[in-house]
């Protein structure tokens, strides 16, 4: 390595910090920041030694399997031209190899702190907006300005357990105990005057595996306590939240009406789910191929609901991934998960709760969205995993 490339390699860790930071707030700067780290990972060289590191991990070869079979299904596909841009979707997770070997030990906190950071100036703006200091286009119901709510709040789920798990499991000097609780509430206040259900969704569900973690060995008593205080957090928070409980009931509404056809969020996501478990059937073991859901899921749609919109993606990764590779390719989905809670039972230190909770994050969030090909989801999917699953 000369000294060109030494310096490209030091560099590069720091600009994943700088990525962090990036992540939450663009979706350009975002894509930006993924270009710089393949730039400087391909040009700092050691190619052999990445390659080495990325083949003997077990996350990153369930993560390449998944790819592939984006790839060999191809080959059933009769929509190549849609398979291909499905195929350029993956991107985003082709990124955790690459972040993985860049990764510093000693830069992990930083990682965290900088995701965080971007994360608290969003949840700031979206309080501007809430306070009607900043005013946002006509006709526009989200408050976290310039991100959509499909992203926006689960990264701020994964943001506030963050900072739980931290309190809870790590020694904190009284100097930063109290600006981490202080921004804990902060955090934990947006989630609920912002529109994002799933990651609503999200909070209270890692807020159950907190409670699991911090109690299940010490207190069985307390973790009953805990778990009867997570459905009255909700009710008071639904009682006092006039955004939170209009999204709930307008949910509950739109599911109840779902029969009558009518074109609403949740409305339309019931027809998905229904024709798309129809689709299943017909290809329920090597699915449709890579590209062509869309044309097999409108030839469905035509028949049992012509008067809903037909969709290129079910908002539900799972039932998308079965119906494009069938019960092979849940499987190869599946195993990334499995490899990720393996390595997290197995390695004990500090980030170790987050490490267990951040795959059930994701297999929670993907039952409604395809949340591996959303850009900034996938994006933080390869993020978080090339810290938390690395070999350090």
């Amino acid at each position: 390595m000369n000294l060109i490339t030494e310096k490209i390699d030091m560099a590069a860790s720091p600009l994943l910090i700088l990525f962090a930071f990036l992540l939450p707030l663009s979706t350009a700067a975002g894509s930006i920041g993924g270009v710089l780290l393949l730039a400087a990972w391909l040009v700092s060289g050691n190619l052999k030694e990445k390659v080495g590191e990325i083949t003997h991990n077990p996350v990153a070869i369930a993560v390449l399997l998944y790819i592939g079979l984006h790839i060999v299904g191809l080959l059933w596909s009769e929509d190549l031209a849609w398979g291909l841009q499905i195929l350029k979707k993956q991107w985003k997770l082709l990124m955790f190899p690459i972040f993985l070997t860049i990764v510093k030990k000693e830069h992990i906190n930083y990682y965290l702190i900088a995701f965080i950071a971007a994360i608290t100036l969003k949840a700031s703006k979206a309080y501007l907006v809430w306070l009607h200091i900043i005013t946002l286009p006509p006709g526009s119901p989200f408050t976290t300005l310039g991100a959509t709510h499909v992203t926006y709040n689960p990264m701020l789920a994964i943001a506030i357990y963050v900072i739980l798990q931290n309190l809870l499991f790590s020694k904190n000097r009284p100097i930063y105990l109290w600006p981490q609780i202080i921004l804990l509430f902060f955090l934990s206040g947006n989630m609920f005057i912002t529109v994002g259900r799933t990651g609503q969704v999200a909070f209270f569900v890692l807020l159950g595996v907190l409670l699991f973690q911090n109690f299940y060995a010490h207190s069985k008593k307390k973790l009953i306590f805990g778990l009867i205080f997570i459905p009255l957090l909700f009710a008071v928070i639904f009682n006092v939240n006039p955004t939170f409980r209009n999204r709930i009931n307008t949910a509950i509404t739109e599911i109840q009406n779902s029969h009558t056809k009518q074109i609403t969020s949740m409305g339309c996501r019931m027809w998905f789910y229904q024709n798309t478990f129809k689709l299943l059937k017909n290809h329920w073991l090597v699915g449709t191929g890579t590209g062509d859901f869309p044309i097999e899921y409108k030839k469905i749609n035509d028949v049992c609901s012509p008067s809903m919109p037909a969709t290129d993606n079910p908002h539900n990764h799972y039932l998308l991934i079965t119906s494009q590779f069938g019960i092979i390719g849940l499987a190869v989905l599946l195993s990334i998960f499995v490899a990720q809670l393996t390595m997290a039972f197995r390695k004990k230190d500090n980030l170790t709760p987050l490490r267990q909770a951040f795959p059930i994050f994701f297999l929670v969030i993907m039952l409604s969205e395809s949340y591996l090909q959303v850009h900034g989801t996938g994006l933080l999917f390869s993020l978080f995993s090339s810290f938390l699953y690395k070999e350090l």
